[in-house]
């Protein structure tokens, strides 16, 4: 740097010469002026030289990464012919792995390379190699000299020109993807729209270009997910760490894609990646989903034939088990349908033409449809077998068409002698069932009769006197002449059932047994006309005597009565006293086990806590409107009932015990809930004041100094406010410890863990006023020494330039 400032110095000396020459004598200041001049000279000169000095280390660091990328993507294709590329700039000299990497990239036959080691064999395997590549792209400015004698920047030229060719050239992509006739995009601007396409949608990945956009290892990873979204969770991916996002994308495409791992991810996590390598990696991603989409397309076209032909012998195999299952049905329900063994009855035959209506509007209709199917069917497997081998196809014996158009001709045969047998026994049952219906009003008519009559020549109550006793013997006789006209009813009833016997009635068993049972009936009666009689003159003696007992016992019933209500009510009414003070008594109980709990320990919602109490206390004030009552009661027991007084007057002071200590233990709960709310809001402050207090000690652990005045008096400035903010949470501390010592000398029940959130505070306090005198002594110290340094600084450099101009 001396040696600099010095050359820049002399040329500056010898610039001023003429000046000298051609001037009298010095300008006013013109030797300050030339020292400013030289200085600003020197300046530039040093920050040109270390401009350049950055921009060639940074094109070394990018030939040093597109080497290695280069390597890594060229050893992924010559891996396939068992060669390696460990040095890009030495190894491809020979020609022989160049030769062998195109033709395994290009899929072409090139010439055999000469196997010699001398210089003029090397030049002969590449200028084979680039003969080739001149035949797909134009090469200029390269020959087989600068490849052996290792270029390093022709080199890589060459590797991109191939990967441009063979990679991405190919890359042809239409802009609207709905229309395969729109304009069309390839190379990159194809890659780049098959990337931002792919990654569409995903969170935090916007792909613009192949530099910065794949810096944060999203966009590889949506590629992946896009593709392949098995291989992870997009929720589970890290997105904080870009390296270990970068990572865990090469690692899986890697893995499970066989995508080589051409960066490194230090090398992405940069301000601008290198772009040919991003895009050398990226274009992998491409080809090998690409080829993916390539394979299943293969594979669903040939499972697409091999469907097909199983789809025939699948329909083959469904014609043959419906046509079976088809001709089953027909012949089973043509066996039902000439079955002639009908029920005897109404109800039997009309279910029978119901299940015959129901088989011909609905299991018949799918039945129909279903032989449609079948012979629809049959002609689709013929135009499916005349196309896949060229011959039609012949069911087995039995199941064609024509036999299934016989069997189905049958069923309808069968079906309409069915119809007729049915409707022809329906008239018959119908007839019959009119005939039993007549049968059974008459005979229900004469049952009613019959019953009256034996109910009025059964009726106990002949009379209390003589003269009732003559006109119920009168009744009973006119009753005998008029079951002696109705005979010939009861013998119509009679014919009636002996015509149902006859035609075979399904109930005519029980239409017999009804016509005996009237016909007895009917016998019984006559009998009963007689000895009636004989029974109503014996009642008339009987009557007075009767009269006499009854109303003797009559009166002893009514005193008994009397007696045992008044025995009722007054047990009654003990009893009812007896379960309202058990009831209130168990209601007290459990309202003071309420009242005696501890919930107000546990410092979570007081409020809800609080309401319920207040709740609590005002159900009490309902209820004691109940104890009062219970007294009275209790009271009017004692007066109307001596006999229990005391068992009443024991029962009331126990309630009366039981319900002050209830009283008490709900006042004292309440004064705990609000001593709790009061502590909550204490620790809450407490909490508050402590979380403050850490940003407080994050902040003085700090330890930036600053580097300059103006950084130095920033920090020192923010130092104030937090000091100053200190100030006020001790004055807060105080505030709060005070106020829970008011608390604690209160009374309150918990105490010692007021005093100790008090205590916390304070010390928390105090162990920050030592960070912050050491963090201002320290910021003091600062601003009092870089002055100084400036100082001096600025005086080596004037120094110097003096020196320099002294001759």
């Amino acid at each position: 740097m001396q040696r600099q400032l010095s050359n820049v110095s002399v040329h500056s000396y010898q610039d001023y010469q003429p000046t000298r020459r051609f001037g009298a004598q010095y300008e006013p200041g013109g030797y300050a002026a030339a020292v400013q001049q030289r200085s600003n000279m020197t300046q530039r000169e040093d920050a040109l030289k270390f401009e350049q000095g950055r921009i060639k280390a940074l094109q070394e660091e990018r030939l040093h990464i597109q080497k290695k990328t280069f390597t890594k993507w060229v050893n992924s294709f010559l891996q396939k012919a068992r060669m390696e590329v460990e040095d890009l700039f030495v190894d491809l000299g020979d020609g022989r792995r160049l030769l062998k990497l195109l033709e395994i990239i290009s899929g072409e036959r090139l010439p055999r390379p000469n196997s010699g080691r001398m210089r003029v064999h090397k030049i002969e395997n590449v200028n084979k190699s680039l003969g080739f590549l001149h035949t797909k792209v134009r090469l200029e400015s390269i020959g087989a000299e600068d490849i052996v004698d290792g270029n390093p920047r022709l080199i890589l030229g060459l590797i991109w020109t191939i990967i441009l060719r063979f990679q991405i050239q190919e890359i042809e992509i239409d802009v609207d993807e709905e229309n395969e006739s729109s304009e069309k995009k390839s190379a990159k601007d194809a890659l780049l729209l098959w990337c931002q396409r792919k990654t569409s949608g995903y969170h935090g990945v916007h792909i613009h270009n192949f530099t910065d956009s794949w810096r944060s290892g999203l966009g590889f990873n949506a590629l992946i997910h896009a593709h392949r979204p098995d291989l992870f969770r997009w929720a589970e991916l890290p997105q904080t760490d870009h390296v270990e996002t970068l990572n865990h994308a090469f690692d899986v495409a890697h893995k499970h894609l066989g995508i080589p791992r051409l960066l490194d991810a230090e090398d992405v996590d940069t301000s601008r990646p290198d772009e040919k390598s991003v895009m050398t990696y990226v274009a992998s991603y491409y080809h090998t989903f690409a080829r993916m989409k390539n394979e299943q397309k293969s594979g669903r076209r040939i499972a697409n034939i091999i469907g097909q032909m199983m789809d025939c012998d699948s329909r083959k195999g469904e014609y043959g088990r419906l046509m079976s299952a088809l001709l089953e049905w027909i012949r089973l329900k043509i066996l039902e349908l000439n079955g002639r063994e009908l029920p005897n009855s109404l109800d039997g035959i009309q279910r029978l033409l119901l299940a015959f209506k129901q088989y011909r509007t609905v299991e018949k209709p799918p039945k129909y449809k279903e032989r449609s199917e079948v012979e629809a069917l049959y002609f689709h497997i013929n135009t499916m077998q005349k196309s896949l081998v060229g011959e039609a196809w012949a069911p087995n014996e039995g199941h064609l068409p024509q036999d299934l158009e016989r069997a189905w001709q049958n069923l309808e045969q069968a079906e309409h002698a069915r119809e007729l047998a049915l409707r022809t026994e329906l008239l018959r049952q119908q007839r019959l069932e009119q005939l039993n219906y007549k049968f059974n009003t008459k005979s229900v008519l004469r049952k009613g009769y019959l019953k009256e009559m034996i109910q009025v020549l059964s009726d106990p109550r002949y009379g209390s006197n003589l003269a009732q006793v003559d006109a119920t013997v009168k009744k009973h006789e006119a009753i005998s002449a008029d079951i002696l006209a109705r005979t010939e009813r009861f013998e119509d009833l009679s014919a009636m059932a002996g015509e149902l016997v006859r035609e075979q009635y399904h109930g005519a068993e029980a239409v017999s047994r009804t016509e005996q049972a009237v016909l007895a009936r009917c016998a019984n009666m006559l009998k009963r006309t007689l000895p009636l009689r004989m029974a109503l003159i014996c009642l008339c003696v009987s009557i007075a005597a009767r009269r006499a007992a009854v109303v003797q016992r009559r009166d002893n019933v009514r005193q008994a009565a009397a007696e045992r209500r008044r025995a009722l009510l007054a047990s009654l009414a003990h009893q009812q006293f007896v379960a309202a003070a058990d009831e209130l008594q168990t209601w007290i109980l459990d309202k003071t086990r309420t009242a005696k709990d501890q919930s107000y320990r546990d410092l979570a919602n007081l409020e809800r806590k609080l309401q319920k109490h207040e709740a609590f206390e005002r159900e009490l004030q309902a209820n004691e409107k109940q104890l009062r009552n219970v007294e009275s009661i209790g009271q009017s027991l004692q007066k109307s009932d001596p006999a229990r007084a005391e068992e009443v007057s024991e029962r009331l002071r126990e309630l009366q015990t039981a319900w002050e200590e209830l009283v008490a233990a709900s006042r004292d709960k309440g004064s705990k809930l609000r001593q709790a709310a009061q502590q909550r809001q204490h620790r809450r402050a407490v909490e508050d004041a402590k979380a403050r207090l850490v940003d407080l000690e994050r902040a003085l652990k700090s330890e930036e100094i600053g580097t300059d005045l103006r950084s130095c008096k920033r920090l020192l400035n923010q130092h104030q406010a937090v000091e100053q903010e200190l100030c006020q949470w001790e004055a807060r501390a105080a505030a709060l410890a005070a106020q829970g010592a008011d608390l604690v000398s209160g009374g309150h029940f918990d105490g010692a863990a007021i005093e100790r959130d008090s205590g916390a505070l304070l010390a928390a306090l105090h162990s920050l006023r030592p960070r912050a005198a050491a963090r201002r002594a320290a910021l003091d110290t600062s601003m009092r020494y870089l002055p100084l340094l400036c100082i001096y600084t600025y005086k080596n450099i004037e120094k110097t330039s003096f020196v320099v101009y002294n001759p």
